[in-house]
């Protein structure tokens, strides 16, 4: 008796302590500036923190993979100390269909840095990395996700920069990192009286149609006009491009209202199909107020939330709602710092539960932690969370975990199998990123109106030509088209031959030994559709 009461006393204790112990771990250098910038969850049930420290000069990229309670596993620095300004700062990182990661940064030899785009396998080796070269104009990437073929597409800010400014861009990439085409959105060519924008956030739908959000300047006359007269106030904007990647619209929040100033952050799409968009009301400066927009496909504004969250300790929340997220029972979780008279900036951290019209339900505040700070919801459904502790020279990055209740999770005890995918164990290293791609003459990747023009055809190319005995043909394109054959005709229309080809093959070829001298036509099909054609000639 006495051995299973000290069995279930044993029991209890254990429970209790690990039950209750609070979901914190602190990952930094004593004396060292660390920062986290984004979170994403592996394949294994581990997490991946991704951030940066040293900030200026030799700013270095920080990746940090976590098991399921938030111990280290490993971490990778990124980029080399060189001893001078340079600019390895990761922004955002989305897992690939591979297991491995895709990172987008800012790259480059000073602060003001180039697009940067990394991509590592499962056991943490590089790829491939590419950084855009645009030396006169300060740009970085800010969200990267892999699309159904294996490619990605990227979000960028400040290309191409001027004030009246195409500054929000889409990269589409190709599965290896190849750039397919760039497009501009929200550009003052289009819409006159939207001047200076700037992105915060990418949506990929199910459908493939991208959700962006940010914010503009939206201007009382044509922004074009420039002049003192003409005053621009800053706007919560949001863009949809459909599935052909082609500006369906763009949604400027209260834009003819003067009185009106707000900005938009990041952004989620609930399974009804609509936005959430965590923006910020400025309109009685100095105040910075939680705002909640919803939009519906069209572009429609269909609510419209100043969220009311109460004070905590004498602290009240402002600031954008970083990263709403849904969890599967519907509810909206999203952070906020909260801020006093003397702490306006970094404030302390706060996490919020919203219903889906903006209406406050709980919050937690944190009473050392603060911005930068993100948020993501686990497989499990609970909400995972990065801060920072700390400040000046030194400070730390602190990883939380709650239930929906915004209790602290409890500590996972079944065993779990971390990287599988790895033959070996990986160990923590630098990735060296001197030899990446360097891409120069940006502004000559064609438009993505241009690139679909064309692939939207089949060059087809005779070799040799005069041919004697057998005739190739050279194809291109053919891997974005199907069912596709040549026909060859003679002078009269006459058909010769017909040859299938498959999706990707670029090369088939005909025997001509028996055919008459002269002139005649190749033409290429997919279905009935001709898309390409030329003359050769038989001697």
């Amino acid at each position: 008796m006495k051995v299973l009461l000290l069995i279930q006393f044993s029991l209890l204790f254990f429970l209790n302590n690990t039950l209750g112990q609070h979901w914190e771990k602190f990952y930094g250098v004593l004396g060292r500036f660390d920062e986290i910038r984004n979170l994403s969850e592996s394949y294994d049930g581990g997490f991946v923190l991704i951030g940066a420290f040293n900030y200026f000069p030799d700013t270095r990229g920080w990746l940090i993979k976590v098991d399921i309670n938030g111990n280290k596993l490993y971490d990778l620095i990124i980029g080399l100390d060189n001893g001078f300004d340079q600019l390895n700062l990761p922004l955002s990182i989305s897992q690939t269909s591979d297991g491995g990661n895709i990172i987008c940064t800012g790259q480059g030899p000073d602060y003001l840095g180039d697009i940067g785009v990394i991509k590592l396998d499962p056991c943490g080796n590089l790829e491939w990395c590419k950084v855009f070269n645009t030396p006169e104009d300060p740009d970085w990437g800010v969200e990267i996700k892999q699309l159904q073929d294996g490619g990605y597409i990227f979000l960028t800010q400040g290309y191409d920069y001027t004030f009246n400014n195409p500054r929000t861009h889409l990269f589409r990439l190709n599965s290896v990192g190849e750039v397919l085409w760039i497009e501009p959105y929200a550009t003052t060519a289009n819409h006159p009286y939207l001047s200076y924008n700037e992105p915060y956030d990418l949506i990929v739908t199910p459908n493939e149609d991208f959700f962006i959000s940010g914010l503009c300047y939206w201007c009382d006359d044509s922004a074009g006009t420039g002049g003192v007269i003409n005053d621009c106030r800053l706007k919560a904007m949001s863009i949809l491009a459909d599935s052909s990647r082609q500006e369906e619209w763009v949604s400027v929040y209260k834009a003819t209202d003067t009185l009106a100033y707000s900005l938009a952050g990041w952004a989620t799409q609930h399974e009804s199909g609509s936005f959430y968009v965590g923006a910020v009301d400025q309109s009685i400066w100095p105040s910075s107020l939680p705002r909640l927009l919803k939009y519906n496909l069209n572009g429609n504004l269909l609510a419209d939330s100043l969220v009311s969250i109460p004070m905590i300790d004498n602290k009240w929340a402002e600031g954008f709602m970083v990263n709403p997220s849904f969890t599967g029972d519907g509810k909206l979780f999203a952070c906020t710092r909260f801020v006093d008279e003397n702490t306006p900036y970094p404030g302390w951290f706060g996490l919020h539960e919203l219903d889906s019209l903006g209406g406050w339900h709980n919050s937690f505040m944190h009473p050392t932690a603060h911005a930068e700070s993100r948020i993501i919801v686990s497989s499990d459904d609970k909400i995972l969370a990065g801060a920072v502790v700390g400040s000046g020279l030194d400070q730390d990055i602190i990883l939380m975990k709650f239930n929906t209740s915004l209790e602290y999770d409890s500590i996972y005890t079944t065993p779990r199998v971390y990287d599988y995918l790895c033959p070996d164990p990986i160990v923590s290293k630098t990735i060296d990123l001197s030899d990446c791609e360097v891409i120069v003459n940006v502004e000559d990747i064609p438009t993505r109106k241009e690139y679909y023009a064309r692939i939207s055809l089949i060059p087809i190319t005779p070799a040799p030509n005069p041919a004697k005995d057998y005739v190739r043909f050279l194809l291109e394109n053919t891997e974005y088209h199907h069912n596709i054959r040549i026909v060859c005709y003679d002078l009269f229309g006459r058909q010769l031959a017909e040859l299938p080809i498959n999706s990707g093959v670029n090369e088939t070829g005909l025997d001509v030994s028996h055919c008459r001298p002269g002139l005649y036509m190749a033409v290429v099909y997919s279905g009935n559709r001709q898309m390409g054609k030329a003359r050769f000639v038989v001697e």
